[in-house]
């Protein structure tokens, strides 16, 4: 059996850790998290009306997830400062 690369460990890590980062399921309401999306769009409900935009580095303060794990309910802060939902996965 050959011994994988760096470049082969590398890129199955990076896999591993996109995968884990993606959705979180286990996370608990009121925990605040920093966006790490260039910017992520609030929305009135999942995939309804823009409200707002949140930023790199702003913050959202998580209620719940949707049934699906797609979208994120919560307080929307900087930009924002008003409740909202967003696509989940872009939380540092």
């Amino acid at each position: 059996m050959p011994i994988p690369r760096p470049a082969q460990v590398l890129a199955a890590t990076a896999l591993a850790t996109a995968a884990a980062v993606g959705l979180a399921p286990a996370a608990s309401a009121g925990t605040v998290y920093e966006i790490c999306a260039t910017d992520l769009y609030v929305r009135n409900e999942p995939a309804g009306v823009i409200i707002g935009t949140l930023y790199s580095g702003d913050h959202f303060e998580l209620s719940r997830y949707s049934p699906s794990g797609g979208w994120a309910e919560g307080y929307a802060m900087g930009h924002v400062n008003k409740r909202g939902w967003v696509q989940a996965g872009w939380f540092c």
